[in-house]
């Protein structure tokens, strides 16, 4: 919480943080994909179409932080899929 002066007058400005239930949330979800690559034989389209839903609630739920959430989810979910999708 911040006191932000507005026309003389001190005005209280809370600041959002994401719950811990939104940071599990999308770690759920996280591990349910890297699943989904890993050890199911989903198609490619349903993989893609649950990246897109996971991304759309990461920058949902974490706007400040959603660079962080592409380098580092995206970057791993790509690995997963050449690993595990790709040379098979």
């Amino acid at each position: 919480m911040r006191t932000v002066s507005a026309s003389g007058r001190a005005v209280l400005r809370y600041d959002v943080v994401p719950s811990e239930q939104a940071y599990s949330r999308i770690q759920r979800r996280v591990d349910r994909l890297a699943f989904l690559i890993v050890a199911t034989d989903i198609s490619e389209r349903d993989i893609s179409i649950e990246r897109l839903f996971l991304k759309t609630e990461a920058a949902r739920l974490f706007p400040d932080r959603f660079k962080f959430y592409e380098m580092m989810y995206e970057s791993r979910f790509d690995r997963l899929v050449e690993q595990f999708r790709r040379n098979h």
